[in-house]
């Protein structure tokens, strides 16, 4: 019994996150200029449009550029912050948890007007450092969650005896505590690249026209015109999304094999 409601449960949670895109994805292959159904024919014209059209290469570039500087920054910043953390008491460990966690819980569109009002008071306005800043906040995080959950699954006796044997905090570090903890620093790098490539709410209200991102361009056209080119787009973004689940999969077996 209670296998057939296992089954039945993950049937119907498998049904109702593929179906849509079951519907919706075909049509990227539409022969018509709009999404009807039925299709009137296949064709990969609309594949064509997005890599020759200027609007969704130069966003995609930007959206590419934000997503890069935002990892780098947010591995920095989140895994530093892990790691202090781990070096504080159980109680300074809730507390500085709920702190760097925080942004997580706050609504998007709050964050996103704080921070237009707050860069646009330093001069940073809308740049590309207001967006990798911004998108950083987001992203840090969840690098900080997956770098600490890393490092609390560590033997400390290896670092004592590494210690015993004389050798500094920052060797310690880079030649025990980083390769053992790598695969937390790059789940977060994954989530951290993933959190600023698909962002859209808070780019909104920072980016300019010069600097908008591939979600800001996908979101402007799904309200001027519904054209199969923002199939093409779900679509792509879809299998980059099946991608980096693939390499989360492979990083976590790794992780496991590593303990």
């Amino acid at each position: 019994m209670s296998r057939a409601i296992y089954w039945t449960s993950l049937s119907l949670a498998f049904t109702f996150l593929i179906l849509p895109l079951v519907v919706v994805l075909p049509l990227a292959f539409n022969d018509s200029t709009f999404l009807t159904y039925p299709m009137e024919g296949f064709s990969v014209r609309w594949f064509g449009e997005f890599f020759t059209a200027p609007p969704w290469l130069y966003t995609l570039g930007n959206s590419v550029r934000v997503a890069l500087g935002t990892t780098v920054v947010a591995v920095l910043v989140g895994g530093l912050a892990a790691m202090g953390t781990m070096l504080a008491g159980k109680w300074g460990q809730i507390v500085l948890s709920a702190l760097f966690v925080s942004p997580v819980v706050i609504p998007s569109v709050v964050l996103g007007v704080a921070m237009a009002y707050a860069f646009g008071r330093v001069g940073l306005g809308s740049s590309y450092y207001a967006l990798v800043l911004a998108h950083t906040i987001l992203a840090a995080p969840l690098v900080f969650l997956s770098v600490l959950t890393s490092l609390k699954g560590l033997d400390p006796e290896l670092d004592r005896a590494a210690a015993s044997l004389g050798a500094s905090r920052w060797h310690r570090f880079r030649t025990v505590t980083l390769p053992l903890a790598m695969p937390g620093f790059a789940t977060g790098a994954l989530f951290a690249f993933i959190t600023s490539f698909d962002e859209v709410v808070v780019a909104l209200f920072i980016a300019s026209p010069e600097s908008q991102t591939l979600p800001i361009t996908l979101f402007s056209s799904l309200r001027d015109r519904l054209q199969p080119t923002i199939v093409v787009v779900a679509l792509l973004l879809s299998i980059v999304s099946c991608l980096f689940i693939l390499a989360l999969n492979r990083l976590q077996r790794r992780s496991l094999a590593a303990r």
